[in-house]
């Protein structure tokens, strides 16, 4: 009964255009995989805070849940999709780890900000290190509108990290919705045994995809720029809609100046710790 429980797309709603942006590339997405989309409203605490003083400011709460009814009524008049919506206090972590159980949240789609009070949060901090022990949670960062109406071209980057594995069943779940196709890019390596591990993770890749029949190409990276840097590169050329990366990976890929001149979104996965998350 739990397997036919439709999934939750969260968009950290903090009331500003950027998170209106967010929740644009999270309708193509719910649209597309029958999902359904919370906006979370959440005022941070410290874990401290969190764990000892345990007060909640319900006026503040009731306010701010009339604000984000108020925004969710007019993004289901002008997209007509229904929405879910919550605001709550606590440390992020805490909060998010409780709704992939109770509200089964499987992707968060975030703008690289979120504004709390006169802060500026780079949110990325917060969600690149959300793995449990026992489940996870990808997310993706944008800075800007979709491309596209839909996902075409996705682009991914293949290194020889052991972890890469845990990447092939997000790309499997993508292709599988939105048809698009899958531009693999790897490495130009010289040194031996990071050949011999790359190698190992394009065969496991190649097979993974063979065996639902998704179509996809490989293309090596030029010598001459970084890894990131062709990786982004190429994405442009093909206009590409989504790169996908291993969260550990994130601070190579993207820095706060990189995010908030992110053309492409990017989606990151977080390595799972014991057992297999289901995504469908």
């Amino acid at each position: 009964m739990m397997e036919n429980l439709k999934k939750v797309i969260l968009v950290p709603w903090d009331f500003t255009e950027g998170a209106e942006i967010a929740f644009l590339h999270a309708l193509q997405l719910a649209k597309a995989s029958g999902n359904e989309i919370m906006l979370l409203h959440i005022i941070p605490h410290t874990r401290l805070y969190d764990t000892l003083i345990k007060k909640v400011n319900l006026k503040k709460i009731e306010q701010l849940n009339l604000k984000i009814e108020e925004s969710a009524r007019k993004l289901e008049e002008k997209h007509g999709f229904k929405l879910q919506t919550l605001v709550v206090e606590g440390h992020p972590a805490r909060i998010i780890k409780g709704l992939i159980i109770t509200a089964h949240v499987n992707l968060i789609v975030s703008y690289y900000e979120y504004k709390t009070g006169k802060k500026q949060l780079r949110i990325s901090k917060y969600l690149r290190n959300l793995f449990f022990k026992d489940t996870t949670l990808p997310f993706i960062i944008v800075s800007k509108p979709p491309l596209h109406s839909h996902y075409i071209e996705i682009v991914v980057p293949v290194d020889y990290d052991r972890k890469f594995k845990e990447a092939v069943h997000w790309i499997i779940y993508l292709a599988k919705y939105y048809k698009c196709n899958i531009n693999l890019i790897k490495p130009f390596l010289s040194d031996d045994s990071k050949k011999k591990q790359l190698a190992n993770n394009i065969y496991f890749t190649k097979k993974m995809l063979d065996g639902v029949n998704i179509v996809y190409g490989i293309k090596t990276a030029k010598k001459r720029g970084t890894f990131d840097q062709e990786v982004f590169r190429f994405a442009k050329t093909i206009e590409a809609d989504l790169i996908l990366i291993m969260s550990d990976k994130y601070n190579v890929f993207l820095d706060s100046k990189t995010e908030s001149n992110l053309d492409i979104p990017v989606m990151c996965i977080n390595p799972r710790i014991r057992k297999y998350q289901s995504f469908y």
